[in-house]
Formats: structure tokens, sequence, C-alpha cells
């Protein structure tokens, strides 16, 4: 149980540097860097990576056999950080946007069995200790190309930060693993990023 709190740790540290005043925004949740361009190319040997038709998504294959994703061509793809298997950072709004929105995905290998339920809970409960003023949104559980999964939305503030964020979750349990795909981004401002960021959870599939 320790390492998936230290993985939600991992994930909301990174966090509270959106909280502060920058000049350029974060789009490095490990690092706090932004030396990224918007049209990196991502790190993708054998992973048979397709591009579809404007406005669609390209498809990124886990070299692992794992799972597959989509994501637009005009956000930062990384598949090289120590603390995420994936990351996807959307583009900048402006030079006012002082943090860009990011979505990861989080994979852990279970040592002993467990069920969806179980691994929500524990999951669940390390974010409400860890996030101020924690408020859940919305909730379920559903099948999901033959899994069980759990989708959860929830706000709240972590550590020093001056405004809240909204977190968006999908949780599914398969093959002894565990898989996290998270979407952060600045609650009570409106996201011009969240349509796009509901086509990438729906194009994840393992």
């Amino acid at each position: 149980m320790k390492k998936i709190v230290v993985a939600l740790t991992f994930l909301l540290t990174g966090l509270a540097a959106w909280a502060q005043p920058a000049r350029i925004p974060v789009n490095d949740l490990n690092t706090n860097t932004n030396t990224k361009p918007n049209n990196t190319t991502p790190k993708t040997e054998n992973n048979n990576n397709t591009t579809t038709g404007s406005g669609e998504l390209k498809k990124y294959s886990d070299p692992n056999g794992r799972f597959t994703i989509g994501y637009p061509t005009d956000w930062t793809f990384d598949n090289t950080s120590q603390g995420a298997i994936v990351k996807i950072t959307s583009p900048s709004e402006g030079s006012s946007d002082q943090y860009k929105q990011s979505l990861n995905l989080q994979i852990e290998e279970l040592k002993s069995a467990m069920t969806i339920e179980e691994y929500v809970k524990v999951n669940v409960d390390a974010v409400k200790d860890l996030m101020k003023g924690y408020k859940e949104v919305s909730s379920m559980y559903f099948n999901r190309n033959g899994a069980r999964a759990y989708q959860i939305v929830y706000k709240g503030k972590y550590g020093d930060m001056a405004f809240d964020i909204q977190v968006k979750q999908l949780f599914i349990v398969a093959s002894s693993k565990a898989y996290i795909l998270t979407y952060i981004s600045k609650e009570g401002e409106r996201d011009a990023f969240e349509t796009t960021a509901n086509k990438i959870f729906n194009s994840f599939k393992l």
C-alpha cells in the first residue's frame, strides 16, 4: 500500500508549482521545467504510431503491449518521465497562461490480488488525507473493454496552492496491474481542453 500512496504524493507534489507566480507555464510534474516545445517528438521505438486526420488523435502503442492511447499532435507527449509511464500536456493558451493542463498514466504492479474496490479505496483515502477541502464531484464503477473500472472527479487544494484544482481519474485493475489515468485542471476556470481530455480518456485501451 505504501507504493500507492507514494505515487499519489508524487502526482500532487508537482502541482504545488502551479500555485506560484510563473513567467512561463509549467508542463512537467516531475522537474517543474518548461523546456519541451509543443512539437517534441516522443520516444516511440517499435510502437507502431499512426497519425489520423485533422482533429483526430495520434495513436501511441506501449512497446510492452500493455495499452494504447491517443493524443492530439499539438499537445506535448512524453513517455520518458520517471514519474509516469506517459504524460500528455496541453498547449499554452497565451502569454498569461500560468500553467498547462496535464494528463498522465501510472501503472503499478500488484504484488497481491486486489479488487478494483480495494484499490480505489486505498487511493481515494490517500487523496483525502493529502488535499485540503476535498470534495467529490462524481464517481462511478463500470465495465470498460472487458475490465472493471472506476472513474472519479474531485477537487480541492494541495499544500500552499493559491487555488483549487479539479482532478479526473480513471482506475482499472487487470492482469495483476493497476492503471491510473489522471487529468488535472484549475477548478472554477473554463477548461478549453476538457473535451480533448475526454477524447484522450476514451481512447485509452488495454
